[in-house]
């Protein structure tokens, strides 16, 4: 009979495989954040943030972490054409419930969402939305706290349709508004899309004195390696901008497959998180996507594997991340 050691060679690649993979999992070491000085930018600290757009998901958010985590952001969205006073109200009442400080994250449109032809920064920019922008403004400093405002976000994507020189100028109008209502209490968040199939993202940049954060938006397992990204983050680092994931989650790495949607998504993301010092906050969409129109994406309620939650917990328990426990709020000015 003759022998192999094949079978227990593959064997044993598999097993180093697993311990090396295991242990680099509990070695993530966060370097020290990067300080820029912007408005609504924790000191030394990563903002955490749930949603989207949903109070249900941001709570589950926090009863998944154990009621050990609680956010600082609460994601949301307006458009800037149809946005409702009465939601914002509602939200604000939602806000101020809490017994700990919510910064409201909210994506401001000028576009409807997978339909590019409806786009209308251009109408923004010609000050034929002026009305809006200082209602919209007027509304949401009724909010005694913080906000952060990713205006026109996503602004390279092929699903909005914005174009750079009015994108730019919207942007600009925008801005003045919401700096000129609320002061130092609104952060203004510019927003790319690694999605997106434009890349040339300073062609749509409106201007250091225009902007307080960066932001990127992070998805698929291919974003972490996506050419575009590192570029962006060492420009934000140039200008002097802390960075945002505005909004993130597993997509196609379901929770359901435990051990694999972490390797795959959760350690690589908190990995750039731990390795980009100018990473200062984030977003994560607390959502079961199966349930929805973008059902292949899978569920994204990490509470809902013992895998998932447990990573989760164990990494945003680190000091690194900014709460209410860690630092009472406290934010620079």
């Amino acid at each position: 009979m003759e022998f192999s050691l094949r079978p227990f060679l593959g064997l044993f690649i598999i097993c180093v495989f697993t311990f090396i993979t295991a242990k680099a999992q509990k070695e993530l070491v966060y370097q020290p954040r990067a300080e820029y000085f912007q408005r609504l930018e924790p000191k030394g600290k990563i903002l955490v943030g749930a949603g989207q757009a949903s109070f249900s998901a941001f709570d589950d958010f926090i009863k998944a972490s154990d009621s050990i985590v609680y956010p600082d952001i609460y994601m949301d969205y307006a458009g800037l054409d149809i946005f409702k006073k009465e939601k914002i109200k509602y939200s604000i009442n939602k806000w101020m419930a809490y017994p700990f400080k919510i910064i409201p994250q909210i994506g401001l449109a000028m576009t409807h969402d997978g339909d590019p032809e409806k786009h209308f920064e251009q109408q923004v920019a010609k000050g034929l939305l002026d009305s809006n922008i200082e209602a919209f403004a007027n509304e949401i400093s009724k909010y005694p706290g913080k906000v952060m405002i990713r205006i026109g976000y996503e602004f390279n994507g092929h699903w909005n349709g914005y174009k750079p020189d009015s994108f730019k100028l919207a942007y600009i109008r925008v801005a003045n508004v919401l700096r000129r209502v609320m002061n130092n209490r609104v952060a203004l968040v510019w927003c790319m899309a690694l999605d997106g199939d434009r890349h040339d993202y300073m062609n749509f940049y409106p201007g250091d004195e225009f902007v307080d954060w960066w932001s990127v938006d992070v998805f698929g397992e291919k974003h972490f390696t996506h050419p575009a990204l590192k570029p962006f983050l060492a420009s934000a680092h140039k200008h002097k901008k802390p960075v945002l994931i505005g909004e993130s989650t597993p997509r196609k790495l379901s929770v359901q497959l435990g051990k694999e949607s972490v390797q795959k998504w959760f350690y690589p993301y908190f990995k750039l998180m731990a390795t980009n010092p100018g990473i200062k906050g984030f977003s994560y969409i607390y959502w079961d996507w199966s349930k929805t129109r973008w059902a292949d994406w899978g569920n994204g309620r990490f509470g809902e594997n013992p895998e998932t939650k447990k990573f989760m917990i164990g990494e945003l328990t680190n000091e690194i991340f900014q709460s209410e426990t860690l630092l009472k709020g406290k934010l620079t000015e």
